[in-house]
């Protein structure tokens, strides 16, 4: 069996075209077809389908390319063994939450790296879902997952079933952060009736759960149907902090901030009042591994950012 065909496999589930994956491997579309078919013809399953919505898995082709990325993964790790220029150069790739305090985290551990420290860093923040996607099937060695208490049960199952540990990180009422001249700012502590009257919420608009309910994914804000309340998605924090300041009365719902912080973006946070106002912050990784040297000195620093955000919070 030809492990290259894995790498095949992964870049059609990753584009879910034929033509733009053999484009991406640099080769010509009817060897990575038939390649394809030998790798199928060999394991005597169907791995791929058309659709109207392009090439996608079968059940079992799913299956098997969970399969195939972890191999791929223990390829690349057992290469970097006997390859010296691998070897010396060293990665560390975190997937986390949009979070201040773990941006902060990875930009203090970055700064203090010696400078003969040869070492790529890798930080992509993305939603829950992605992370542990990331850590299970991408290569990441650490994630930080986010997510409401009301979903924990959920969250822990999935964890769980793709065979990866955690280790609680922080549990926290969110906050809305706002600009410093938010009419909102008046309000010491703020309930949904407040937000959703004239407010405008920025959300990131990847946060839909699967197999959840519409109303179950829906902002705290918005869980009760009287409230009316504009939304603006976006999908990376620098554009929710654009649009806090450029948008009057707009709110983002967030982990607490350090006052420095706050400072830093012209910010502003208020305690609210919500049903379920509870949320965790989980740091996973892949079962039996071990953190190395540099992990644990980054996990320390989030820790200390933590600590400092958590304080606000009591103030």
């Amino acid at each position: 069996m030809n492990t290259l065909h894995f790498k095949y496999a992964v870049e059609i589930e990753k584009t879910r075209s034929i033509t733009q994956a053999a484009e991406n491997l640099y080769m010509a579309q009817p060897n990575l077809s038939k390649a394809i078919k030998e790798l199928e013809n060999t394991l005597g399953i169907t791995i791929f389908k058309r659709t109207s919505k392009g090439v996608i898995p079968t059940e079992q082709g799913i299956r098997f390319l969970e399969c195939a990325k972890q191999i791929l993964i223990q390829i690349d790790s057992m290469e970097g063994i006997h390859s010296p220029e691998k070897n010396q150069r060293q990665r560390m790739r975190i997937s986390a939450s949009r979070s201040d305090y773990i941006a902060a985290a990875f930009g203090e551990f970055a700064a203090g790296l010696e400078n003969n420290v040869n070492i790529d860093l890798y930080l992509h923040e993305t939603n829950a879902l992605n992370t542990i996607s990331n850590v299970r099937e991408h290569g990441f060695e650490l994630g930080v997952v986010r997510f409401r208490k009301l979903y924990e049960k959920y969250f822990l199952d999935y964890i769980a079933e793709k065979n990866l540990d955690f280790q609680p990180l922080w549990e926290f009422e969110a906050a809305a952060l706002m600009a410093e001249n938010s009419p909102l700012a008046l309000s010491d502590k703020l309930t949904c009736e407040e937000l959703s009257e004239t407010s405008v919420e920025i959300v990131y608009g990847d946060s839909f759960i699967p197999y959840l309910s519409p109303n179950l994914n829906s902002s705290p804000v918005l869980e009760k149907e009287k409230n009316i309340c504009r939304r603006i998605c976006v999908f990376d924090r620098s554009s929710g902090y654009e649009m806090l300041s450029a948008v009057p009365d707009s709110f983002m719902l967030t982990s607490p901030m350090s006052q420095d912080n706050l400072k830093k973006h012209g910010f502003i946070q208020r305690k609210c009042e919500f049903h379920e106002n509870k949320y965790c912050d989980l740091l996973i990784y892949a079962k039996n591994h071990r953190l190395t040297e540099a992990e644990i000195d980054f996990i320390n620093i989030v820790y200390k950012y933590r600590n400092e955000a958590a304080f606000e919070e009591l103030i």
